[in-house]
């Protein structure tokens, strides 16, 4: 019978393996302050059937608390994986020290030696979108391992299938709006939908604004204009350049093909690019990996301009196969029908000061991302947690923590007012408090503007530590 059971004992001292990588590449050497972690986080792993991944099925880890959060039982949080990803086995929020059953997932063709799911990866696609359908059933209480057994039958703790959400770290925040959004039908029960700063949207995965890993970001960007949900973009300067590689080696240690040719803007006029002055945009690859895939805007621009006086390169995909790849891609364009289909999601988006891939002053993704629920009227948005909860996780006075109403709309100019500090805390304390309000508010029924202490009432057991021990705790690099 394939089913692992492991114990993982957290600490104060948190190693960084249990920790996701991007909560702490954005400021390495600050110093934050990590909450009490004494709960025991155990975990069952086993394969679940999913048609994506033929006979051996999805690799699916479920980490639960012995403490439970509600007295039904454990609430679940189905866990998708920033990047591109195949796995997200070793992944954590830590979301079982507030009393959630943590569900994590290798995508098709994914995970590691021993324990993998079977199927071909295919870089966030339809049959990706299948598998997160496929393991969201099964945290539901609906979807069964190959063995035959529900999620209940497996975890050795009480858990409640009726309260089930989804994290969605960076661009796994894309393949969970497009798996609700295609089968809303069968995963109506989902109650909520957290966001850590996803680039939603094919102009930010990956980054053509610019990212952090940029030396130069891209200038030809309207300011501003992104928070409207239209993206402006001054293409008059795009260029292509059929040799050279933007960041070389950086899709080769992804396990992905190097396509030579950089379309970047020609600052100079002279059709050669200077990376030292000019901006080179990223680009995606597919299952195929021969050809170079960007927005279909930043296509349909190149083909516009005349760019290419004789033919297209083979090497770059044609603005019809970029717009089919980013249809299957981009969250996006599913927001209003998800919407429509599933009007009583509650929604987060997180975002700090100093987001983690974009770097574009008004944060032009999260504004976006926060707008369109806006506009399409979902029953419940807000732009970073309730401080009453990031508060209760972090032990830390909730006045630290900004505190924006719910469905009231931002101001793109001034949107640092509405982030959340840098350098106090790592980044999935917020995501773990997200969770907890989203849950809590969905199981109580409340959308109230603002809350004087969390809905419920959870202790790990954990007593906070002094914040002169809590000044001395650093996050591992």
């Amino acid at each position: 019978m394939r089913i692992i059971v492991s114990l993982l004992i957290a600490a104060l001292c948190v190693t960084a393996c249990l920790m996701p990588a991007i909560a702490y590449e954005k400021v390495p050497e600050a110093t934050l302050r990590i909450p009490p972690m004494v709960l025991p986080e155990k975990s069952v792993s086993t394969w679940i059937v999913s048609d994506a991944a033929g006979s051996e099925g999805l690799a699916v880890n479920v980490i639960y608390p012995d403490k439970p959060r509600y007295k039904e039982g454990a609430p679940l949080a189905v866990v998708v994986p920033g990047g591109n990803e195949k796995s997200g086995l070793e992944f954590s929020t830590h979301a079982a020290q507030s009393g959630f059953a943590e569900v994590r997932f290798a995508f098709p063709g994914g995970g590691k030696p021993g324990f993998a799911s079977g199927g071909v990866y295919d870089y966030r696609g339809p049959k990706c979108h299948a598998a997160l359908r496929d393991v969201l059933l099964f945290a539901g209480g609906k979807g069964k391992d190959i063995q035959g057994k529900t999620i209940s039958q497996l975890v050795p703790a009480k858990l409640d299938t009726k309260s089930v959400g989804i994290i969605g770290w960076s661009n796994g925040g894309n393949t969970a709006v497009i798996a609700l959004a295609k089968f809303a039908d069968q995963l109506k029960f989902v109650d909520w939908l957290v966001f850590y700063e996803t680039p939603l949207g094919s102009i930010f995965y990956p980054p053509a604004l610019g990212s952090a890993q940029d030396l130069i970001q891209n200038r030809h960007y309207h300011q501003g204009s992104a928070a409207t949900g239209h993206v402006l973009v001054d293409y008059r300067k795009l260029c292509w350049q059929p040799t050279g590689q933007r960041n070389p080696g950086a899709h080769k240690k992804q396990g992905q093909p190097e396509i030579p040719g950089v379309v970047f803007f020609d600052e100079n006029g002279n059709k050669q690019w200077d990376e030292e002055i000019e901006f080179a945009l990223p680009y995606s690859v597919d299952a195929a990996g021969d050809k170079q895939i960007y927005p279909s805007v930043v296509t349909q621009a190149l083909q516009r301009l005349k760019v290419f006086s004789d033919k297209w390169p083979k090497t770059l995909a044609t603005p019809g196969q970029c717009e089919k790849y980013f249809q299957e891609r981009d969250g996006s364009l599913y927001i209003n029908e998800l919407a429509k289909q599933m009007p009583n999601l509650f929604v987060c988006v997180f975002a700090s000061v100093l987001d983690h891939l974009q770097r574009q002053p008004d944060h032009p993704h999260i504004c976006l991302n926060y707008n369109a629920w806006l506009a399409d009227k979902v029953r419940f948005v807000r732009l970073n947690p309730d401080p009453v909860y990031v508060s209760k996780i972090a032990a830390m006075g909730a006045g630290t923590f900004v505190d924006n109403k719910p469905n009231a709309s931002i101001d793109s100019s001034t949107i640092e007012e509405f982030l959340e500090p840098e350098g106090l805390l790592p980044d999935y304390v917020y995501i773990e408090a997200a969770a907890a309000e989203l849950a809590d508010r969905q199981r109580a029924n409340n959308v109230s503007d603002s809350l004087t202490e969390p809905l419920v009432t959870y202790s790990n057991g954990a007593v906070a530590p002094s914040l002169e021990k809590l000044d001395g705790a650093k996050l591992a690099p």
